[in-house]
C-alpha cells in the first residue's frame, strides 16, 4: 500500500507491484473493466456527470481550443501584406513566431499551478481574455515591433491550450476512455490549426490582414463570455470524498455556485512547490521522450506553416489559395485522429485482457509506428517537391501526410505521460509541453538559416529522416518504459507524498 493519492484518492489497486502507471484494469472474477480512478459518491464528481453536463463543459473547452489554435497558427498567411505595410522580413516575422511558441511553453509553467491549486475554470477564462487582447494589439499595430509584441502576448495568453484540456480530460474520463477524450481535444486542435489559416486567406484577400485579428479578438472574447456563464469547474478534490474521508454527503452545486471563478483545491503543498514539481520530473526519460517527440511533431507543423509563403511563391498562390492549402493537413489529421486516441483505448483493454488484467501505459505507444513514415515521407515530399517545381499537388499531398501524424504525436505523448504519472498528471504534462515548445521554438528559429545554407531539398530530406527517427524511438519505450517507471518510482512517490 502506498497511502493516499492527493488527486485521485486511494491508489490501492492503481499502482501494481509499486510501479507507477501499472494498474489492474480488468477484474479477473467477471472480466469487466475496472473504472479507474474510482468515482466518489458526490454528484459533483466529474466522473459522475451526466451526458449533458459533461459535454457542455467539453464543448466549451473544445471551442476555446479551436479558436486559440487558429489564432496561434494563422499568422503566416498574413505575412505577405504585413511585410509590405510594416517593412518586416520573413525572417523577422519568423522570430516573432518562435518567441510566441517559446511563451506557450514558459507561461504554461505559471498557468499550470494556478489550475492545480485554484481550479481550471478561471485559467480558461483568463487565457481567453489575454489572447483576445493580444489580437487587438496586432490589429491596431503600426510598427513591426508592436506586431511582434502582440505575437508574444498571444503566446502568453494561449499557453494553457496545449496542456490544460488534457488535465480536464483526466478530470472527466476514466482511464479506458481517456483516449477518446484526447481524440476530441486533438480534433479541435487540428481543426483550428488548419481551418483558421484557411479562413484567414479569404479574409486577407477580401478585407485586409488587420481584419483577421479583429475577427479573432471578437470570437475569442465571445468564448470567454460563454465560458463565464457556462463552463463548470472540473477540478475536484477527490481525496476529500474518497476512502472514507467524506464526512457527510454534499448537495449538488447550484447554478450560481458553479459560476464561482476560483475553486481552491485543498492541499498542504505550497504554490511554489506546485509550480516547481514539473522540474523535479525532468530526471525521468519518459518526460523527455514525450516532450521531444511531441516537440518535433509540432515543430514540423510550424515549419510547414511559416515556410508556406516561401514554398508556394513558386506556384504564385494568392493569400486565399495559400489558406486553402491547409485543408490538406486537416483532412489527413481527421483520417487518423482516432488511431492515436480512441483507438488506443480499445487496444489497451485488449492488451490488459491478454496480460492477466494488468494494463501498462506503453500500450498507448504503438501508433507512433504509423506516424513516423507518414511524417517523414510527407516532409520530404513537401520540401523536395517544391525545390524541383513539381506540380503543386505534390507539396499539398506532403502537407496532408504531415498533418496526419500530428494528432498521433499529441495523443500519444499526453496519454502516455498522464498514465505513467497518474498522481502527477498536471505536473507531468506541463513538463512535457515546456520541452515541446522549446524544441518547436528552436526549430522555428533554425529552419530559415538551415534552408539558406543547405537548400530546400537537402533541408527537408534531413528533417524527414529526423522525424522518422524520433517517432520510431518510441520502440525503446515499448521495450524499456516499464523499467524507466520502476527506476523512477521512489522519486515519484516522494513527490506524491509531498502533495498529500
Amino acid at each position: 500500500m502506498r497511502g493516499e493519492d492527493p488527486e485521485r484518492g486511494s491508489i490501492d489497486n492503481i499502482a501494481f507491484e509499486g510501479t507507477p502507471g501499472t494498474r489492474v484494469l480488468i477484474d479477473q472474477t467477471d472480466a469487466e473493466v475496472i473504472p479507474l480512478p474510482h468515482p466518489t459518491s458526490s454528484p459533483d464528481d466529474p466522473l459522475n456527470w451526466g451526458f449533458r453536463r459533461k459535454y457542455t463543459a467539453q464543448t466549451l473547452v473544445l471551442a476555446w481550443v479551436f479558436m486559440l489554435a487558429a489564432a496561434t497558427l494563422s499568422t503566416a498567411v498574413t505575412y505577405g501584406p504585413v511585410i509590405v505595410e510594416l517593412g518586416a522580413s520573413t525572417m523577422y516575422l519568423n522570430v516573432g513566431a518562435a518567441l510566441s511558441l517559446l511563451m506557450l511553453g514558459i507561461c504554461n509553467l505559471a498557468f499550470n499551478p494556478l489550475a492545480l491549486k485554484f481550479g481550471r475554470r478561471h485559467v480558461y477564462i483568463l487565457s481567453a481574455i489575454i489572447t483576445a487582447v493580444s489580437q487587438v494589439v496586432i490589429a491596431t499595430c503600426h510598427t513591426k515591433a508592436t506586431f511582434i509584441g502582440g505575437r508574444i502576448l498571444t503566446g502568453i495568453g494561449a499557453a494553457p491550450f496545449e496542456q490544460l484540456p488534457a488535465l480536464s480530460v483526466d478530470d472527466q474520463f476514466f482511464i479506458h476512455h481517456r483516449g477518446f477524450g484526447l481524440s476530441l481535444y486533438t480534433l479541435a486542435l487540428t481543426m483550428g490549426s488548419f481551418l483558421g489559416p484557411t479562413a484567414t486567406g479569404f479574409v486577407v484577400s477580401s478585407m485586409g490582414w488587420r481584419w483577421v485579428y479583429w475577427f479573432y479578438a471578437i470570437f475569442i472574447f465571445a468564448i470567454a463570455v460563454l465560458m463565464f456563464f457556462g463552463l463548470e469547474e472540473t477540478g475536484f478534490p477527490r481525496h476529500i470524498h474518497s476512502g472514507g474521508n467524506e464526512t457527510e454527503p454534499h448537495p449538488p452545486k447550484t447554478y450560481w455556485q458553479k459560476l464561482k471563478l476560483m475553486t481552491p483545491i485543498p492541499s498542504s503543498v505550497s504554490f511554489w512547490r506546485t509550480a516547481t514539481n514539473p522540474f523535479r520530473l525532468l530526471a525521468d526519460p519518459i518526460i523527455w521522450w514525450c516532450g521531444i517527440m511531441y516537440g518535433f511533431g509540432v515543430a514540423w507543423l510550424t515549419v510547414m506553416a511559416v515556410e508556406s509563403t516561401t514554398i508556394f511563391t513558386v506556384y504564385k498562390f494568392s493569400p486565399s489559395s495559400l489558406g486553402l492549402t491547409n485543408l490538406a493537413p486537416m483532412i489527413g489529421a481527421i483520417f487518423v485522429v482516432w488511431v492515436g486516441g480512441a483507438g488506443t483505448d480499445r487496444f489497451m483493454v485488449w492488451k490488459a485482457r491478454k496480460n492477466g488484467g494488468i494494463m501498462e501505459p506503453e500500450t498507448r505507444l504503438y501508433s507512433v509506428f504509423l506516424a513516423g513514415p507518414m511524417m517523414g515521407a510527407g516532409l520530404i515530399l513537401y520540401g523536395v517537391g517544391a525545390a524541383h517545381d513539381v506540380h503543386w499537388a505534390g507539396p499539398i499531398i506532403g502537407m496532408g501526410m504531415i498533418g496526419s501524424a500530428l494528432p498521433i504525436a499529441a495523443e500519444v505523448s499526453l496519454g502516455y505521460v498522464s498514465e505513467s504519472y497518474p498522481s502527477l498528471a498536471g505536473e507531468a504534462t506541463a513538463a512535457v509541453i515546456s520541452i515541446r515548445n522549446v524544441v518547436g521554438c528552436g526549430m522555428t528559429f533554425a529552419i530559415a538559416p538551415w534552408i539558406q545554407h543547405n537548400g530546400l531539398q537537402n533541408t527537408f530530406i534531413a528533417v524527414g529522416f529526423l522525424a522518422f527517427a524520433v517517432f520510431y524511438s518510441g520502440g525503446l519505450f515499448i521495450w524499456k518504459g516499464k523499467t524507466f517507471r520502476r527506476i523512477g518510482a521512489k522519486r515519484y512517490y516522494a513527490i506524491v507524498a509531498l502533495k498529500d
